[in-house]
């Protein structure tokens, strides 16, 4: 059954970049996600507290097991991932396998503090990545961990290993 509705979510998904409707797209997200990774009940339901012990956390994260001082954050804003298919589809390079290779790749979360939280919000980094992220003559170019750096949230590079 996990695999009827991982395929399920992508083909969603893939539907709605398709037909250019971004608007529902994090909510395909997530559940791609969590079937990604087995975050379901035994009634196949998404289980999204699963998130908390399955994805990467912030150093500072590490040390905290209260879960209600946790957040889950997106490794890449959604904005920025939906950007990236408004490409692929206007490259015409959309396909399902492309899609896939995609989600597998940049869709992830992290574990942050609800400090940590309230910092990317307050610098931006909640919605958007930082300008430098899109300058090819900034050190940030294309550095997906620009935004935390920027927050002075530390992650190690478990995150990249996917």
């Amino acid at each position: 059954m996990k695999n009827f509705h991982l395929n399920l979510e992508l083909q969603h998904i893939y539907l709605e970049v398709n037909a250019e409707r971004f608007h529902y797209l994090p909510i395909f997200f997530e559940s791609y996600y969590c079937h990604l990774h087995g975050l379901v009940t035994k009634n196949d339901k998404i289980d999204w507290e699963g998130v908390f012990k399955v994805a990467p956390r912030s150093l500072q994260a590490q040390r905290i097991t209260d879960r209600k001082q946790l957040v889950r954050e997106w490794f890449l804003p959604s904005s920025v991932l939906i950007g990236q298919l408004k490409a692929m589809v206007r490259d015409d390079q959309l396909s399902l396998t492309a899609l896939r290779t995609v989600l597998e790749q940049q869709l992830f979360y992290v574990v942050i503090t609800r400090e940590e939280h309230a910092t990317l919000k307050q610098q931006g980094g909640l919605k958007s990545m930082p300008a430098s992220y899109y300058q090819a003559d900034h050190q940030g170019y294309g550095d997906p961990f620009t935004r935390f750096v920027n927050a002075d949230i530390h992650l190690d590079n478990q995150c990249m290993q996917r």
